[in-house]
């Protein structure tokens, strides 16, 4: 199979697996770029993290290309038990014995720490103590009813990241949420995990991978024809897979959040899965989307949330006071968008009513 010159891969795409061809499943490419040397991809579709996952795997050894979709289903399900706080795993023991010190795996803590500092820079626009709200509203997990005042009221005393603790001795790590919070680090650990995978894959003699983990797009190296991949940002009203522009990218993520995510309907009204900690309801916003772009998939998913969360005027004043974070956000009337300038030139608008304003 021939690499497309310059294929768009679509963020929410829901294209079956294209027909398998050579070695077991292999397709054979030959890139633009590097006339002559051949490369050989497989690609992999599977359900975790509540979401679909997809890729195209692709590397010059045929032996490790084969090896790389099943590298890819395993990492997934330990990194999902990592983080996880819906079943059994480290996480889930944290919350359980809330108010006490577990010992856990130090990426866990590291990243909890990552989780604060957004938290502590975005005034708890992301809010990593969020979970006992998460657990009354059950947005995209099987919740469909407005919760109660008191039940919301309840759950709100609880968040505060400021109780959150970690420490560290001797590579042995531990952490300790207040008595009767819950932790949840759902906002930030699929842009970790898109980062992690990149990294396995590349040790695993991946060269060129792009990875869409509902949204949270990983990326290693560039496309098999020498070029960055281009990667489609979903308009929010649409039909998942339809797109309004594209953001060029290699060896990042590119991840978006939008209330089109996960969402519920009840009485004409739709209530997003991102819930403000200062009221306890899904977070009234004019912002139809962020996606942001960075090398560290975990600081792009929880800015996401956090700028998502803030509003367009808020959001605006922080991409201008991080001008190392690529930001584009998408006005909820869908005529207006604003993008950091230090990827301006990498991101093409699709749809002549939007007018794009560049964030010095």
């Amino acid at each position: 199979m021939s690499a497309l010159p310059n294929t768009t891969f679509r963020i929410f795409a829901r294209a079956p697996l294209l027909a398998a061809a050579l070695f077991c499943g292999l397709s054979t490419l030959v890139s633009a770029a590097e006339e002559g040397k051949t490369l050989y991809e497989t690609q992999y579709q599977g359900l975790a993290m509540g979401t679909l996952i997809t890729a195209r795997l692709i590397s010059p050894d045929a032996k490790a290309a084969q090896k790389l979709e099943e590298l890819v289903s395993e990492r997934v399900d330990d990194y999902e038990t990592l983080f996880t706080v819906h079943r059994e795993g480290p996480l889930y023991e944290v919350n359980k014995r809330s108010g006490e010190w577990v010992e856990v795996d130090c990426r866990i803590t590291e990243l909890t720490e990552k989780a604060k500092a957004i938290a502590e820079a975005s005034d708890r626009a992301f809010e990593p103590t969020i979970g006992t709200l998460v657990n009354v509203w059950k947005i995209g997990f099987g919740g469909d009813q407005v919760p109660a005042r008191r039940d919301i009221d309840a759950a709100l005393k609880k968040v505060d990241y400021t109780k959150i603790e970690t420490q560290r001795e001797d590579n042995v790590c531990r952490m300790r949420i207040g008595k009767g919070q819950s932790i949840d680090l759902g906002a930030i650990a699929k842009g970790w995990i898109g980062t992690a995978l990149t990294q396995d894959l590349e040790a695993a003699g991946a060269t060129n991978v792009i990875l869409d983990l509902g949204g949270n797009v990983a990326l290693l190296g560039k496309s098999p024809a020498g070029r960055a991949w281009n990667v489609g940002i979903q308009r929010p009203d649409k039909e998942r897979g339809q797109i309004f522009a594209v953001v060029k990218a290699f060896d990042e993520s590119v991840i978006t959040s939008g209330a089109y995510e996960r969402k519920i309907e009840k009485d004409g009204k739709s209530y997003g899965h991102i819930l403000s900690p200062e009221t306890g309801m899904p977070v009234a916003t004019d912002i139809a989307s962020v996606t942001i772009v960075d090398k560290d998939g975990a600081r792009a998913d929880g800015w996401c949330t956090a700028l998502f969360a803030m509003g367009v005027e808020k959001a605006v004043k922080k991409m201008a006071e991080k001008k190392d974070l690529g930001v584009f956000i998408l006005d909820s009337d869908l005529k207006r968008a604003w993008v950091s300038k230090c990827i301006a030139d990498r991101v093409k608008i699709l749809d002549p009513e939007v007018k794009l304003t560049v964030v010095e």
